[in-house]
């Protein structure tokens, strides 16, 4: 009797022991599920290497407006100028890799600054993951309204007559590598002026201080049709549907001088494999859809929709290319 009390006991001591252990066990998952919600369970924000105001910002707006509405969750603009994009670039690839902070990178951000600028922080390849290519920004030469240059001929013709008296505007890396490009591809000299920022070089292009920039349609159509400033040609390999009456750089009869700035959208690297999937085909679903393509060009810009491999090409065949034209021009990082 005394033993079947006792047996009893031990086993109740031994299955309370287990209950206990049971509800820490348990206790101990409960929050570790509570926190293990689905992507995206909160608003996400895409962080754009260059002011308010400007045609890239608009263009970033038309995508976070279209992105947002599909995943049911905010997409907020978060605005970082300064030093030429690499603050906002290195921000984001520092961000935490979780699938809530984008960038919205170009051409010029994420491979020009890489060879033109010694500090760039990044490394374009290693710390950002392609997402989806978004649009092209066609760029065009243009010179004062009353310049004597009437066409890219004139252009040639007077920069060879005189080999370095023409100036060019350069107040971004965009401006700066097409202009060489041309330069390099027709044998001419023209004398390179520096500017902090694309508007500064169009006053002083308007006001007659320089002869001639190459600039995106976007900007300089305004100042076209208002007649401060006059369209040499454009640098696409085809006409844009924003200046179809302008002729191509091409058709000038000049080869070699292609020239677009591709804009895209990238993570911070070591995002999940299952959430960089997800983010891209989202993004591919709003950029193919037809009143996104509208408002992209309703902001200057033609819609290039691409997936993750396609961005991947383009960002490498970027790379190379800016290295090849940098070293060709004997440009220095600064």
């Amino acid at each position: 009797m005394f033993d079947s009390i006792k047996t009893k006991e031990i086993r109740m001591k031994v299955f309370n022991r287990w209950v206990l252990c049971l509800s820490a066990v348990i206790g101990i998952a409960a929050p570790l599920h509570a926190t293990a919600q689905p992507w995206p369970s909160k608003p996400l924000q895409i962080i754009v290497p260059q002011g308010a105001g400007g045609s890239t910002d608009a263009l970033a707006r038309v995508v976070a407006q279209a992105l947002g509405e599909r995943l049911g969750q905010s997409v907020v603009i978060d605005n970082r100028a300064g030093a030429g994009g690499i603050l906002g670039v290195a921000a984001a690839a520092k961000a935490p890799a979780d699938g809530y902070t984008l960038l919205f990178g170009s051409n010029t951000t994420v491979a020009a600054n890489a060879f033109l600028y010694s500090s760039f922080p990044v490394k374009p390849l290693e710390d950002l993951a392609p997402l989806a290519m978004v649009a092209d920004a066609p760029f065009a030469f243009v010179v004062p309204a009353g310049s004597p240059l009437k066409n890219m001929r004139d252009l040639l013709a007077a920069a060879k007559a005189s080999p370095g008296k023409l100036n060019y505007g350069s107040g971004t890396s965009s401006a700066l590598l097409c202009a060489e490009l041309l330069k390099r591809a027709a044998a001419v000299d023209l004398t390179r002026v520096p500017y902090k920022s694309s508007a500064q070089a169009l006053t002083d292009l308007i006001g007659g201080q320089l002869d001639v920039i190459c600039e995106p349609l976007s900007t300089s159509l305004p100042n076209i049709r208002a007649g401060r400033l006059r369209s040499l040609a454009q640098t696409g390999s085809q006409r844009s549907g924003l200046a179809p009456d302008i002729e191509t750089v091409g058709e000038a009869g000049i080869k070699g001088v292609e020239y677009s700035a591709w804009i895209a959208v990238f993570a911070p690297a070591g995002v999940p494999r299952e959430i960089l999937s997800r983010l891209s085909s989202e993004l591919l679903a709003v950029l193919r859809l037809p009143a996104t393509a509208e408002k992209i060009r309703g902001v200057g810009f033609e819609p290039r929709t691409g997936d993750a491999e396609a961005l991947a090409a383009a960002h490498k065949a970027e790379l190379s290319s800016v290295a090849a034209t940098v070293k060709a021009a004997g440009i220095k990082a600064e």
